[in-house]
């Protein structure tokens, strides 16, 4: 199997400047590289540079594929707007980290899944399906770093420091209608949707309280205040709608930034079991549909028959492949309409005198095997 590794940066409040561009040149000759976007692409050698590095100097996100098994995601969070404690219930050794420097968050997230990553690996079609996340994790939704938990958990004890049935972190609100870009998350690191059911089940449904009316708190800023935020606009620093809102927000009294999380008591084991019980629920929804989908087409046939039996012989004469093909999904559909109507015997008698009339013809007589009597 040959190398793939693919390192996606973003920037996301700010441009990069002419001079951070040629800096970012040097960690590789072949970046694709434009003011908002890096792109390092390898199949042999690795990053010259920190990832960690490259993303706290110039971008807001990260992300990383690896054919072997990994996926990295990193943010870069303003201190300003996040506070480090919201993450903090959801760190685990290797997999998700928190650090700040002194002006940013940063949150780390790795996963490794130890039997490689299935299937081929793409990573040019994932960053614009997930960027939103970093968006939705400054407004304190936090079910992307739960759903990291209910990916990993099965590996958890491969830590000395964590149990081998590991109880769940807080569970966030809103587990059981994923936004978009969380949806992408569950599909890029093929977590078992019948395991997010299972963890819905205790995830409370949250509305967005209204909020008060904050253009009625600027005349309460202080002069300085007031001053501060004119001149982060004139030098066009980012953030500072967002800097100005949470501030209008302490001064009306609206100091809780993230849902209220009901606390975690379900051991991982107990997830497993109702994520089985709710697929085979959903497996026997699926055959019951699927089930009446197929009477109501043999209902749609039935007035056909004749005309259908007739076609079947015209298919057959053409002796070619694909009206052979054609002609015996035709005797399938006819078999079952036999069958559903009670008439088995009829359609076996008259599927035997095909295969008499034709049995010198070996194409044909292999595809009438796949036809059940």
């Amino acid at each position: 199997m040959s190398e793939y590794q693919y390192y996606e940066f973003q920037a996301i409040d700010r441009p990069l400047t002419q001079k951070e561009q040629e800096e970012i040149r040097k960690l590789s000759s072949r970046v694709q590289l434009t003011s908002r976007q890096a792109i390092f692409l390898y199949n042999f050698g690795d990053f010259r540079g920190k990832p960690e590095n490259v993303l706290t100097q110039y971008f807001d996100m990260m992300f990383y594929i690896a054919n072997w098994g990994t996926w990295q995601l990193m943010f870069r969070f303003p201190k300003a707007i996040v506070h480090p404690d919201w993450f903090k219930p959801y760190e685990l050794s290797d997999t998700v980290t928190v650090s700040t420097t002194a002006k940013y968050v940063i949150l780390d997230i790795e996963i490794n899944e130890e039997e490689g990553v299935s299937g081929w690996i793409e990573g040019e079609e994932w960053m614009p399906r997930l960027l939103p996340l970093r968006e939705e994790l400054m407004g304190g939704d936090l079910r992307l770093l739960y759903l990291v938990w209910l990916r990993t958990a099965p590996y958890l004890a491969n830590y000395d420091d964590l149990e081998d049935d590991p109880v769940e972190p807080p569970i966030p609100p809103n587990l059981d209608k994923l936004s978009k870009p969380l949806q992408a998350f569950v599909d890029l690191v093929e977590l078992d949707p019948d395991l997010v059911a299972a963890a819905a089940q205790a995830s409370d449904r949250h509305k967005p309280s209204k909020e008060p009316s904050l253009e009625n708190w600027l005349s309460e800023l202080s002069p300085d205040e007031t001053q501060e935020f004119l001149l982060k606009l004139v030098r066009r620093e980012p953030n500072v709608d967002l800097q100005l809102i949470q501030r209008l927000k302490e001064l009306a009294g609206v100091t809780q930034s993230v849902p209220r999380s009901n606390s975690g008591h379900r051991r991982f084991s107990e997830l497993e079991e109702m994520a089985e019980t709710i697929g085979k629920k959903r497996d026997q929804q699926e055959k019951n549909a699927a089930r009446k989908k197929r009477i109501k087409e043999l209902e749609a046939l039935a007035p056909k028959e004749a005309q259908a039996w007739k076609q079947v012989g015209e298919l057959i004469e053409l002796k070619q492949a694909k009206p052979y093909d054609e002609a015996t999904a035709l005797l399938k559909d006819l078999r079952d309409l036999a069958e559903h109507q009670d008439r088995l015997p009829e359609f076996v008698e008259r599927f035997e005198q095909l295969k008499s009339k034709y049995q010198s013809r070996p194409a044909l007589m292999t595809r009438f095997k796949s036809i059940k009597t």
